[in-house]
This record gives C-alpha cells, structure tokens and sequence, in this order.
C-alpha cells in the first residue's frame, strides 16, 4: 500500500501550503467583489441601459465557459498549486482596467478577459484546496470557502467605502491588484509540489470515503468504476453541474445587482452597496459554520431547507419593496447559499472513473453558464418589466434547488 503524502511533508510546510491556499480563495474573493458595489456607478460612468450592464456582465462567463475547459490541461502541466497562483497574477492586472474603458464593447473585452482567467484560477485552486484537505485527513474545504467569501466581504467593502468617499474606480481596482501580487510573490513557494497527490492510492481513498470527517458522503452511493459507463460519469457531473449554475445564480443576482435594484428603489447612493455587504458577510458566516449543520444533518437536508427559507425571504423583501426588508433578503440567502458550492465541488471529487483534476474542472465549467445566463436574464427582464423582477429569478433558482438537492448526499448513519 502506497504511504500517506502526507509523510512527504513536514508539518510547517503543510500548513503553509493551506495558508497559500487560503490565500488564493481570499484574495480572489476581494479581487472579484471590490467592483460590485460600484456596478451602478459604472453604469452610470458608460451611461449603459440594464440590458447593456447585463450583457457585459454576461461576457465575463462567456470568457469562463470558453477558456474554462483550459483547466485541467493547465493543472497536468503545472500542478493545481502553481497554475492557480500563476492565473491569480494574470488575473490581477485586468481589474483597473475595467475603470479605464472608454467604452461599453472594451469594457466587454475586459470583463471576458478576466472571466477567462477566473474560470481556470477557480477550478485549480478548489483542486489543490482539496488535495490539501486530503493531507490533512479531515474536511476543511468550507472553510476555505469561507475565506473566500470573507474575501468578497473585504472586497465589497473597498468598493462601497471607495464609492462613499468618491474615489476614483481604477485606482481602488489598481491598489487592490498591487496589494494581490505582492502576496503572491510572497506565497508562491509554499504551494504542494507538482506530483504529491498523485501517489494517493484506492485503499488511501477508500479510507477518506468512509472516515468520520465526511459522514455526508454515502460510500455506498458511489458505484465502483467497473460498473459507470462514459454515460452514467457525464450524468453524475451534468448533475452536480446544474446544481452549481442554479446555486450562482441565487448567490450572483444579490451579489451583482443589489446596487442597482437599491438605486432604483431611490436609496441613497452612498447606501446601495450595503445589499452586496450584508449579503457576503453573511455567506461568509455561513461557509465557517457550513461544516457544522452538514455534518450533522447531511447536505441534501441542509440544501433542502436553506433554499426553501431563501425563496421565502427574497420573495417576501422583493413584495416589500424597501431597503431594510432588501438587506435582511440579502442576509438570509448569503447564509442559505453557503454551502452548496463547496458541496458539489467535493462531491465532484468522488465521481469514480475521472480523476479529480478533470471532474472539478468539467463541474466548474458547466457552473460558468450560471454566470452567463443570470446577468443576460436579469437585464432582460429589468429592460423589459423592471429590476425587481429581474432579480426573482434568484427565486425560481433556489425552489428548482430544493428537489434537485437529491444529487446530494444524506448523512451516513454509523
């Protein structure tokens, strides 16, 4: 039997490897978040209608869904580790320039560019978080979630507070890339050499499948690989695929459009990036209490019920029509979103007969279309019949979610 990877590493660089990865996560976070909260004033800048905003928002996943594929080619070449930092540090240099665009079209161009880099850095820092987790021997993918949230939450805050002291755009994006690449270069060796996870053999998986720490993963729900067909692999991850584009779409619409829909309600804009605040802050609290309830209650169960209290909640404040009903909606779907994402990523990872690299990476490309086909809707329908809602198909996507929550897996009794 193949020794534990784990032996390979002293303790210290362990943990700096989880540091590093926790990195990724947080300043990926910030670095996707800090324009949020200045979307409408952005539009504003560029005088775009909703349909127009939506587009362009639009061609940041259409970036994702071309160039996401990409992925798993560049984790076999590289590693999961160093394709992810090299990703983050192409990434980074792209955000002052979505302040810079004199027009919509370029503007276009450079959310597609950073939707593209996005979509590869996604995927390979959720395959080298696992392959840590795996070191480890216990679940703290979630948490490393949660940093990324927390990094949305970081990054919320520099574009609201950017906004109410009415700093320039482009130099918020610019100091918050500056401040990225000198923590990657300063992180870049503490990444898991190459080829580490690879000597992980079946009975070292076995013993992860049945191990206390993932008692919400069935092993008796995962069929052995002689008995999948390419048909039946496709079905497991289209499934697990769909279930991320639903969950984007009801953690994206609060994320991506409450500065619009506050400012159309006519609250102050010194306010109206508080909706994008209160809802990352409470999906970060959610993603580092999330292992918690899904180990006690399984994920299907804990899905299954979040989504149903989200569709309430966001109906409820969307039938309000004000500010604070607004952002204790966005309150309750940040906490009832927290976990899905992470669960289908791991779950990505126990889908016999694809190695991991390559599952994780056709889940987070299929995730993609969830961010191309939310903004493009919503700015439809706010065109047509206004924001309010365009935002309810966060609605539609969270009760869709209930039953498909089957996918996940109930808790293993012992």
């Amino acid at each position: 039997m193949p020794s534990a990877p784990s032996s390979h590493l002293f303790p210290a660089a362990l943990k700096r490897a989880r540091v590093v990865t926790i990195f990724l996560f947080f300043f990926n976070g910030i670095a996707l978040s800090a324009l949020t909260p200045r979307l409408a004033d952005l539009q504003g800048q560029l005088e775009m209608s909703d349909l127009a905003l939506g587009v362009v928002l639009s061609a940041g996943a259409a970036g994702g869904l071309l160039f996401g594929p990409f992925a798993a080619m560049g984790m076999r070449k590289f590693g999961s580790g160093q394709f992810s930092m090299i990703a983050l540090i192409l990434m980074l240099p792209l955000l002052p320039l979505v302040g810079l665009a004199p027009s919509v079209f370029i503007l276009g161009i450079v959310i597609f560019g950073i939707g593209a880099v996005d979509s590869v850095l996604d995927a390979a820092q959720n395959a080298h978080g696992l392959a840590v987790q795996r070191l480890y021997k216990r679940s703290i993918i979630n948490n490393m979630h949660a940093f990324w949230a927390l990094g949305t939450v970081a990054g919320a805050l520099i574009g609201a507070v950017t906004l109410a002291l009415d700093f320039s755009l482009t130099w918020s994006l610019f100091f918050v890339s500056v401040i990225g690449l000198v923590g990657a270069l300063a992180t870049f060796r503490w990444l898991l050499p190459k080829n580490l996870n690879k000597e992980v053999g079946p009975a070292e998986l076995a013993h992860e499948i049945h191990s206390d720490h993932i008692p919400f993963i069935d092993p008796g729900s995962i069929a052995p690989v002689a008995g999948l067909t390419r048909f039946r692999i496709g079905s497991l991850l289209a499934a697990l695929g769909v279930l991320t584009v639903l969950a984007v779409i009801v953690e994206e619409v609060p994320q991506r459009w409450s500065s619009v829909y506050l400012t159309d309600l006519g609250v102050d804009g010194a306010q109206v990036g508080f909706g994008v605040v209160a809802f990352t802050i409470s999906l970060t609290i959610g993603r580092f209490v999330g292992d918690l309830f899904v180990n006690r209650f399984g994920e299907r169960l804990v899905a299954q019920v979040s989504m149903a209290i989200t569709a309430v909640a966001l109906t409820a404040a969307l039938f309000a029509g004000n500010f604070y009903a607004y952002i204790g909606a966005c309150i309750v779907v940040g906490l009832g979103v927290a976990t899905l994402f992470p669960a289908a990523m791991h779950a990505a990872t126990f889908v016999k007969g694809t190695n991991p690299e390559t599952a994780i990476t056709v889940v987070s490309w299929i995730s993609r279309a969830g961010f191309v086909f939310a903004p493009f809707l919503v700015g439809l329908i706010s065109e047509r019949v206004g924001v309010t809602w365009g935002i309810s198909i966060a609605v539609v996507a969270a009760v869709i979610l209930i039953p498909l929550s089957r996918v996940l897996q109930s808790r293993v009794s012992h």
